[in-house]
């Protein structure tokens, strides 16, 4: 029904569509004012329609008028969404009053009822009857009055319906009054509109109901009312009349006929019988589908049991419904001579009602086939199917086919009559293809309740009655392959649907044939694709396609067509193969020139393309076939091409191809195609190709293909990405010379023409055109041909992608890629000037210039060229695109990504970001590793920037300024540095200028020099007008803070003005849940509590009493979330409040004093004990990768901890500088303050990153001592005093670098103790005496500016480490002259000067202080090593006593307190046991070597305690210590020669043994048999020493399969995890001359632990998946547990090979990485597990993902820089930047520990290269001072070979920024591990006596000199660029290379 209409009526219709999507809660007042819109009705005498009803009619008669029927319509149409039940009871009492009348209501004559069609009648009644039953079945409640009110619609009809009849049918034809006709008219369609919805809704009522229903109706229709239907319809039709009524109902019978449903009793009929069908249904379905043939179809397809769905329906009810169906049957069965005579339209309402009989009978024989009798039924089909008129009406034949299909199933005996009947249908030549497509389907489904074996006989027979037509000459249809029937421009298919024909093709020759086979073909298909099975379907396929060339052409033309239908239902190998024959047929026709074949081929192609589900495998091979037939034409070798002839009738085999190509990539682009990324990357590769053949063959826009086909071309090129592979787009050049495709047809004469093709396209450029390869010209004719159709279908921005590659930048092919682009732009914007087309739109040109923007910030500075010339262009003569939001929102926010990425070179030093996104300006670039390209870039961009915006200015000053605004008024902060925004800062300059175009303000002269006219005033004046309406709401009178619910955060109280006083106690009550809630650590959303927070402020700037509470909470909630973002947040309120309401000042400062003040007292944030950075000899050191990702993390969160304070004392600072010459009051708040805070200062744990705000803090207090007016000199003194002493006590931590690779933290650490230093200058004379002359702070402020002096210098180095600037060493002297002023400020200051300044009169001067005050130091851990040395001094005594509470040393260093230079003293020996005993186990763990060497010394049992009650309490450690007391027991491989320590040794493991009860003894059985198991194969592998690899293999994997992995064994290198299973065949033997070492591979479950659960999603996520092996892949999550996972593990065995001298170098890597860690520095090492078990033996992680350099040589690889290339692409490619970064990483570290630890035997068999470009470094059989042979080959600190360096990009730091980092990183590394040397050495000195090799004499000391400790800071990084410039191509390095290939043939 067509409701629309008027304005009015659609307003009215959205309006009650709008009210009905109000919350249930508000008072609905639209509908209210809809309903009472609605007169009451009144009884009226008048109208048009006032005629036979007046006295006859029994219902009342009102008039209703346009605008009441409009209100009464929407009403109607919104009814079905209304939610709240009052408004649905109202509704239906007042649509209740006017649906009883609707077929007798009277209208107000107005133009607008037109617009109700069909008629004012039906719409009314359908809308009342719809909503009200919608209502009903909404709302239970209400289905009584709706039902009622339906009864009375009925009851009224139904009287005035035989009023009616009774009057026309009593008078003769010509005395019908025409009034009488148009009434009983309209009471017709109005039943009509009532049966329609009732249809619609038959679940309103019950079965009994519905049968009610349906009696009633079918008795008020009567015959004698159907017959008064038809004469008032005929008399209306033939009157005379030419009143404006008659009119009208004329216009709508005509309106009924046009529709196809002319109005008469049929129609009613019709009406009736949809509404019966409807509620048969209803017995079946519950809901059944409203569609028509829904049921049946489930009925066909089996899905419906048929059983009864409501229990209430009993026979009776069936058989009255069978009846009544019957009845209509027998009516139409005697009509149907009347019918033959009628009209089409007549014949199609009948053949309807029909229709909906038999689908009624075939619900009720569903339900009961003994009432409904299927024989009947099958009777009235059989009667149906053979009259040929009938079978043309699509509803009718549907119905009876698929009841066929029906009754087949309950009449399993006529199953075979029923198939022939079908056959027979199919193969007679006057069924019509639709008709046969539906009784295949029936058929289908009849075979299927048979057996397959009868679907394939069937087949077989509809095969053979193709074989069996007589075959007609095959006639021959000439045409011209160019234009084939004309050239279709429209993508759509000219195929029908898929029940339609294919293709419709003229007819000519024996036509019935063409059509039996036509029909017997789409049947066969239509049949097999009913089936729907793989085997039918290709049995299908093969049928047809064998009667190719059978009989004629048309009937190839139908079979060709057809087949395509059914490929959409087949597998890829069935389309393939059609494919393949489609290509045959298609160059037979094109050689015979047949044009039937060629368009059937033509047309199936298109089919296919259009109908293929895009989301298939079936679409991509379709999409493959199309790409590889149009480079298979012309695939000839070069030189074949003779003549253009040759090439253009290949071009003409090509464009047929191209219609199917343009459907598929308009339906979906064939490059986004889902698959593999190797699926998709040939897809690509193909396009790309198929434009190159496409260009070879001289397709342009001016050729004749190319204007015949510009649409599809410009199609393809829409939906085609650019030609250039995104993977090598670096090497664009290179590739184009190799490209086969593009040296097709390399003819002189062909040469030529591509050459003259490409110079009328850029003339200008003609001579570099003259010197470009034949390869180059094509493909540059192809780039201009698909750029520019890209560019007519509205996108330009492509172009830019095709200059990534860095060799174009000054090369031809460069040139004439830009000129290009500059030709495809000016195209573009010449289409786009007219803005006749929306996709050349401001706002669409707008998305080109967001990209072409990111392009000028590309990588490539050839693009960046490119890009900005284009930007030019499209800003000059497209001006309004600039001046779209997106664009200058995009422009802004790439600014601001370029400035930040220049940044990172401070706040990142050492770590780069490839790609920069912003969600806001939607843009995102890519990036290079090289910053200074990256800030000439900027500064490209901002040059560019600047002009661009100036020129829109000048255009539309007021709009581009006013978007300026826009992204002024939106910002996101929360970045370290994100207050600081270039794009910001640039919207503010231009917004500043002065338009030229404004001439009156231009004329302005400059008053002085130093001033600049600008309207910056205005512009802030505007901005600040808008931020007032955005937050209007915030601080105007009448707006209350919070709302009453105080779950919800914003928003106004109530709807209501309320007094101040309620304001206030609503906002302390809401501030004071909220200030629990954060108390509570509760969520709160920081955008809610601004809006809370800000109301607040928004109240104290208006009040003008105090508001204590509320000021109270404003300070205390930003304090109680404290996070940066709250404290800045309250900053920014307090600030704003004291500045608008200075009667706050005192009350707001004295809170936040006190809140801070809190933070001390409550220890939080910095003041939390907790806040440190451990000494790395304190933690758990690992045995894993270096982990970044861990670092950042620990970075971030200290520096989060850190903002707020460093926040808050800002703005300390900031405010006290304002107020110093205010209020004394105010000054003393901030003297308490700040003596608190350096006071609570000298309390922090000495983070590196805590020393720029320790500083800020006493430069603070030196500012308020200078400035103060309130201070006495006492006063004065005592402040000064605690300033130095809080400033020294940064000191009492050991010297410190950074954490980080954060140079502006570093440069404002030196920038603030600068600062420092010039205050304590000026600040010299102030406060220098106390209340007594003797209490003078001179000497500390000496030694405090002597400590600056150094710490500065010692951070420049840090900032500088390859600067050459000299340290200034003249404050040692003063430090060491002040060791009794620094002692009596703090012992551990006072040794820490020690550590910092290497001066023995310093020591000793210390010393003899440490040993008269022993007990001042006891908290000092570090005091204990200058106190006991290295070995136990004689003038020690009772200073000894104190060691028993002094502060626990590290494991280690408590370890070498057992050494015989301590004379195993009492005192000493239980403190190093109680410092054992103080570190928990998972620390003690990683010393398990040095522990058990401890033994050695432990005469008197203290280490055997220890050891026997830790293995109590760790079953690991026991396993470990046992271990490796097993592995020391022998001193040689063998284990024949006992190590004196052996006794000892096996005593110690019996008891740990024997303490071992229950479980724990269970455990250590199964683990150590478990392992003896592992370890014995390489034992048994001995005897195949000698024997093939593939043997010993063969042993490995036989004897692999006989372990039995039992619960909870692990690996002994792998005690954090569980062995689960072994890979059985992963055994691998390995190279031994004399041994049997093997690999194998074991699953293993670990738990990751909450600090490296980052670095295990790392893992599993890999950035290269190539080359991996199965050394370590995390492969599932193991279990529920979410912190579980697993992983493959590769170990290696030995046996007969000590690998304790690797568990040393392996133990000290590690604590080289903990040291590196414990600074942040950002280099990599990766200290694999070695675990010696016993003589000789021991297990070996393999390093996951790697490669040896060895085996790279071995593969051909020529080094290492060729191998990053092939492996990670070209040097300016993303991958290659990001591996040459990990690879400096881990050279440096790798670097400074080869050269501490002496690491030798350094061939490449020894260095590994893992898949992130990392170098490992393995074996190390060498170390200290022992070499190959005792031949000291290796003379270089370390190993720096000329392929790393090619790799680093040279050995220039100047030129190379790779290389700079590696030296900078390689001096730090250096650096930091130099204050860790007595403990490195402490873990070397235990292992002296363990009888490795590695170990002489002098070790100990060599080791010392190697750190250079008698150096500063600038001198040994001076020291170590000096080891880099020796080692880099060292010769010494490469005769050792050398000689190991010699020797062992391992390349180089």
């Amino acid at each position: 029904m067509d409701f629309r209409g008027s304005l009015r009526r659609e307003a009215y219709a959205k309006l009650a569509q709008l009210s009905t999507q109000q919350p249930v809660d508000q008072d609905g007042g639209n509908i209210r004012r809809l309903v009472a819109d609605l007169p009451a009705k009144a009884s009226t005498t008048t109208g048009h329609l006032d005629g036979v009803l007046k006295t006859k009619a029994p219902a009342p008669r009102s008039r209703i008028d346009v605008r009441e029927l409009d209100i009464l319509l929407a009403l109607c149409s919104a009814a079905a969404n209304l939610e709240d039940y009052d408004h649905a009871e109202r509704a239906v009492r007042q649509l209740g009053t006017y649906l009883p009348e609707a077929h007798s209501q009277i209208f107000d004559p107005s133009p607008f009822l037109q617009d109700l069609r069909p008629s004012p009648w039906v719409v009314t009644t359908y809308a009342l009857t719809h909503a009200l039953l919608s209502l009903g079945i909404k709302f239970p409640a209400l289905k009584k009055n709706v039902r009622g009110n339906i009864q009375a619609y009925v009851a009224s009809w139904s009287r005035a319906a035989a009023t009616l009849a009774s009057t026309i049918t009593a008078e003769d034809d010509e005395q019908t009054n025409e009034e009488e006709a148009i009434e009983i008219a309209a009471i017709c369609v109005s039943l009509v509109g009532f049966l329609d919805a009732a249809a619609q809704h038959a679940d309103f009522w019950n079965a009994f109901e519905r049968l009610e229903l349906i009696r009633n109706i079918r008795t008020a229709m009567s015959e004698q009312v159907l017959v008064a239907i038809e004469k008032a319809v005929s008399t209306i039709r033939h009157t005379d009349w030419d009143d404006p009524l008659t009119r009208e109902w004329k216009k709508s019978l005509k309106h009924y006929a046009v529709r196809g449903s002319p109005l008469g009793a049929m129609h009613v009929q019709q009406a009736f019988l949809k509404f019966v069908v409807n509620c048969s249904a209803h017995f079946v379905a519950a809901q059944h589908p409203r569609q028509s043939n829904g049921l049946l179809d489930s009925y066909v397809n089996g899905t419906h049991s048929g059983k009864v769905q409501n229990e209430n329906i009993d026979d009776d009810l069936i058989e009255y419904v069978v009846d009544l169906i019957t009845d209509q049957m027998n009516v139409l069965e005697e009509g149907s001579d009347y019918l033959q005579l009628s009209s089409a339209w007549q014949k199609r309402l009948a053949f309807q009602v029909k229709a909906y009989a038999i689908e009624a009978f075939v619900h009720c024989m569903v339900l009961d086939d003994d009432l409904a009798d299927p024989e009947t039924l099958l009777a009235w089909l059989e009667d149906a199917i053979e009259s040929q008129p009938q079978m043309t009406d699509p509803l009718l034949s549907k119905t009876v086919f698929q009841s066929l299909a029906v009754t087949a199933r309950h009449l399993p005996d006529a199953t075979s009559n029923v198939a022939r009947m079908l056959l027979k249908f199919i193969v007679q030549g006057t069924s019509q293809i639709e008709a046969v497509t539906l009784a295949a389907q029936s058929l289908a489904h009849i075979l299927r309740l048979i057996s397959t074996d009868a679907i394939i006989t069937t087949l077989y027979s509809l095969g053979n009655v193709l074989s069996s037509q007589s075959g007609a000459e095959k006639q021959h249809h000439s045409f011209s392959p160019l234009g084939i029937n004309g050239h279709h421009s429209s993508v759509a298919s000219d195929a029908q649907g898929p029940t339609g024909s294919v293709i419709s093709l003229s007819m000519s020759g024996d036509e019935e044939t063409s059509i039996i086979c036509g029909n017997v073909a789409r049947a066969i298909v239509t049949i097999a694709t009913t089936c729907n099975e793989h085997k039918i379907v290709a049995l299908a396929q093969m049928l047809l396609t064998q009667k190719i060339s059978r009989i004629n052409l048309l009937v190839d033309a139908h079979i060709v067509q057809n087949t395509a239908v059914l490929a959409t239902h087949g597998k890829e190998i069935e389309l393939k193969s059609l494919l393949r024959l489609y290509s045959k047929m298609h160059e037979e026709a094109v050689h015979q020139r047949n044009a039937v074949i060629f368009e059937a081929v033509r047309s199936a192609r298109e089919y296919l393309a259009t109908h293929l589900d895009v989301n298939s495998s079936l679409f991509r091979v379709l999409a493959v076939s199309l790409l590889e037939r149009i480079l298979s034409k012309g695939d000839v070798v070069e030189g074949e091409f003779k003549h253009s002839a040759e090439v253009e009738q290949a071009a003409q085999e090509i464009a047929p191809l191209l219609k199917p190509l343009a459907i598929l990539a308009s339906r979906r682009p064939i490059t986004v195609l889902d698959g593999s990324v190797e699926d998709r990357s040939e897809i690509e590769t193909l396009a790309r190709e198929a434009w190159f053949n496409i260009a070879v063959h001289g397709v342009t826009l001016q050729s004749l293909i190319g204007q015949q086909y510009y649409h599809e071309l410009r199609l393809l090129a829409m939906h085609s990405t650019p030609l250039v592979d995104e993977e090598r787009a670096a090497l664009l050049e290179s590739d184009v010379e190799l490209n086969t495709v593009l040296r097709r047809g390399m003819s002189s004469q062909h040469i030529a023409e591509q050459r003259r093709h490409l110079t009328s396209i850029i003339p200008d450029h003609e001579s570099r055109v003259r010197h470009l390869s034949y390869q180059k010209v094509v493909y540059l004719n192809a780039v201009y041909l698909v750029e520019s159709l890209r560019a007519a279908s509205g996108s330009c921005a492509e172009m830019c992608d095709y200059l990534a590659d860095p060799s174009l930048k000054d090369s031809d092919m460069g040139a004439c890629l830009s000129a290009i682009a500059a030709e495809v732009v000016k195209g573009y914007i010449q289409k786009a000037r007219p803005a006749k087309d929306d996709d050349y739109g401001g706002p669409y040109i707008a998305k080109q210039l967001v990209r072409i923007f990111s392009a000028c910030c590309n990588r490539s500075a050839k693009m960046q060229e490119v890009a900005r010339l284009t930007a030019d262009y499209i800003v000059t003569f497209a001006p309004s695109a600039l001046m779209q939001k997106s664009s200058i929102f995009a422009l802004l926010e790439l600014l601001s990504i370029m400035w930040s990425s220049c940044l990172e070179s401070e706040i990142e030093e050492y770590e780069w970001k490839p790609v920069f996104s912003s969600q806001r300006g939607k843009v995102t670039v890519e990036l290079s590793d090289d910053y200074a390209f990256r800030k000439r870039t900027l500064d490209g961009l901002l040059i560019s920037a600047r002009k661009w915006m100036t020129s829109a200015i000048a255009i539309a000053p007021l709009d581009v300024k006013g978007l300026l605004q826009t992204y002024l008024s939106e910002y996101d902060d929360t970045g370290a540095y994100g207050h600081v925004s270039l794009g910001r800062s640039f919207a503010i300059e231009m917004g500043s200028l002065i338009p030229s175009t404004d001439q009156r303000l231009a004329a302005i002269e400059q008053q002085a020099q130093e001033t600049e006219v600008n309207v910056a005033s205005d512009f802030v004046a505007q901005y600040t007008t808008r931020q007032e309406y955005r937050f209007g709401g915030l601080a105007g009178d009448g707006q209350h803070i919070m709302p009453a619910n105080t779950t919800k955060l914003t928003g106004p109280l109530t709807d209501g003005i309320k007094t101040s006083e309620d304001i206030v106690d609503e906002a302390q009550a809401t501030l004071a849940e909220i200030e629990h809630k954060t108390s509570l650590h509760s969520m709160i959303p920081l955008q809610d509590l601004k809006g809370v927070l800000r109301r607040a402020a928004a109240l104290l700037c208006r009040s003008k009493t105090s508001q204590t509470a509320i000021v109270q909470y404003l300070v205390t909630i930003p304090f109680e979330v404290f996070t940066k973002e709250s404290i800045k947040m309250g900053i920014s309120l307090w600030l704003g409040v004291i500045h608008e309401n200075t009667r706050m000042e005192p009350r707001i400062l004295t809170e936040i004093a006190q809140a801070w003040e809190n933070t001390i007292d409550h220890r939080i944030g910095i003041f939390s004990p907790s806040f440190r950075n451990p000494d790395p000899f304190y933690v758990k050191e690992e045995f894993a990768p270096s982990d970044r990702a861990t670092l950042l993390k620990h970075a971030q969160k200290a520096q989060n901890t850190i903002s707020p304070h460093l926040r808050l004392l800002q703005f300390f600072e900031s405010h006290f500088n304002a107020i110093r010459l205010g209020s004394p009051h105010t000054q003393r708040t901030f003297v308490r303050m700040i003596m608190k805070t350096l006071k609570g200062m000298e309390q922090l744990k000495g983070h590196p990153l805590l020393r720029e705000i320790h500083f800020h803090t006493v430069l603070f207090g030196f500012r308020i001592l200078q400035y103060s007016t309130c201070l006495n000199k006492n006063t004065m003194w005592r402040l000064k005093d605690r300033i130095l002493s809080t400033a020294l006590s940064w000191f009492r931590h050991p010297p410190a670098w950074s954490f980080g690779g954060n140079r502006l933290q570093v440069k404002a650490e030196v920038k603030v103790m600068q600062d420092v230093l010039v205050m304590l200058a000026s600040t010299k004379p102030v406060g220098s005496l106390g209340p007594s002359r003797k209490n003078s702070n001179e000497q500390k402020q000496a030694l405090l500016e002597a400590l600056l002096h150094v710490e500065i210098g010692r951070l420049e180095v840090w900032l500088s480490p390859l600067g050459t600037t000299t340290l200034d060493t003249s404050a040692h002297a003063t430090v060491a002259a002040l060791a009794r002023v620094a002692w009596a400020e703090s012992p551990s200051l006072a040794i820490q000067l020690v550590k910092r300044f290497p001066s023995e009169q310093l020591s000793r001067d210390v010393r003899f202080l440490l040993c008269n005050f022993p007990d001042k130091a006891i908290q000092d851990p570090a005091a204990v090593d200058l106190l006991l040395g290295d070995v136990l001094p004689s003038d020690l005594s009772f200073q000894l006593k104190y060691l028993l509470i002094w502060a626990p040393v590290n494991p280690v260093q408590a370890a070498t307190y057992f050494t015989p230079g301590y004379g195993n003293h009492p005192f000493v020996l239980q403190y190093c046991v109680r410092a054992l005993d103080y570190h928990s186990l998972d620390i003690t763990f990683f010393y398990v070597p040095q522990i058990v060497q401890a033994l050695r010394y432990d005469a008197l049992g203290y280490v055997e305690r220890f050891i026997v009650e830790a293995g109590k309490f760790s079953q690991l450690f026991a396993h470990q210590i046992i271990w490796n007391m097993r592995a020391n027991s022998y001193k040689d491989d063998d284990a024949t020669i006992e190590d004196p320590l052996k006794p000892t040794l096996d005593r110690v493991t019996e008891r740990l043994i024997a303490s071992f009860t229950g479980a724990d003894k269970e455990f250590f059985e199964r683990e150590f048999s478990f392992f003896s198991e592992v370890t014995d194969i390489s034992g048994k592998l001995k005897p195949f020493i000698k024997k093939s690899k593939p043997e010993k293999k063969a042993k490995i994997e036989e004897e692999l399969r006989k372990i039995k992995v039992e619960v909870g064994v692990y690996l002994p290198s792998n005690p954090d995890g569980v062995v689960i299973g072994i890979d059985r065949k992963s055994g691998k033997p390995l190279q031994s001359h004399a041994k049997a070492p093997y690999m194998a591979t074991f699953r293993i479950k670990k738990t990751r632990s909450v600090d490296t659960e980052q670095q295990v999603a790392q893992i599993t996520r890999p950035k290269h998946a190539r080359h991996k092996s199965k050394a370590s892949t995390v492969v599932t999550t193991a279990s529920d547990d979410p912190n579980s996972y697993e992983v493959w593990q590769s170990a290696i065995f030995k046996v007969g090979d000590d690998c304790r001298q690797d568990v040393l170098a392996l133990q000290l890597i590690a604590a080289f990485r903990g040291i590196f860690n414990s600074v942040g520095l950002d280099v990599y090492v990766y200290p694999y597990r070695v675990t010696a078990t016993a003589p000789g033996c021991g297990v070996i992680d393999v390093l996951p993902n790697s490669i040896s350099r060895d085996m790279l040589g071995r593969e051909n690889v020529n080094g290492l820089h060729e191998y990053f290339i092939t492996k990670y692409g070209g040097e300016h490619s993303v991958r290659y930047q990001e591996a040459r970064s990990e690879f400096v990483k881990s050279m440096a570290a790798y670097s400074v520990i080869s050269y501490l630890m002496q690491f030798k035997d350094r061939h490449n068999g020894n260095i590994m290269i893992d898949d992130k470009g990392h170098i490992l470094h393995i074996d190390f059989g060498f170390l200290f001072d022992i070499s190959p042979g005792g031949v000291r080959f290796e003379r270089a600190p370390f190993k720096l070979t000329p392929e790393m360096l090619a790799v680093m990009g040279g050995d220039n730091p100047h030129t190379s920024q790779a290389y700079r980092w590696f030296e900078e990183l390689t001096v730090k590394a250096f650096l930091c591990s130099r204050q860790y040397c007595s403990k490195l050495l402490h873990l070397v000195s235990l292992m002296l006596d363990s009888g490795l090799p590695c170990f002489k004499p002098q070790t100990m000391k060599n080791m010392r000199d190697r750190f250079r400790l008698d150096l500063n800071e600038r001198e040994a990084a001076e020291f170590m660029v000096g080891c880099v410039k020796k080692s880099a191509a060292n010769f010494s390095t490469k005769v050792y290379d050398e000689f190991q290939l010699l020797t062992n043939g391992i390349p180089y």
